[in-house]
């Protein structure tokens, strides 16, 4: 989980300051830069969470949500 803070909070501190940068008086050549650079860096966010991050213990068909401790019941779905 330590790997991929760093990822994350650089991207997210760099698109925070992206859609900022008009109003923060930035030129319009910056702005352009930083557009054609955001898909690189969403990227390499992407490939670090996916290479160095750990997948959850559980599984789609036993937790239908991930967030909320919520167990499905076989027995209750209707076979076609």
């Amino acid at each position: 989980m330590q790997k991929i803070k760093w990822p994350i909070a650089i991207v997210t501190s760099y698109l925070i300051i992206y859609q900022s940068a008009s109003l923060l008086g930035f030129s319009d050549n910056t702005i352009a830069v930083m557009y054609l650079a955001s898909p690189f860096l969403l990227l390499w966010m992407v490939y670090k969470i996916l290479k160095d991050g750990t997948p959850s213990e559980r599984t789609f068909d036993e937790y239908f949500y991930d967030d909320y401790d919520y167990k499905r019941n076989h027995s209750e779905e209707t076979t076609s």
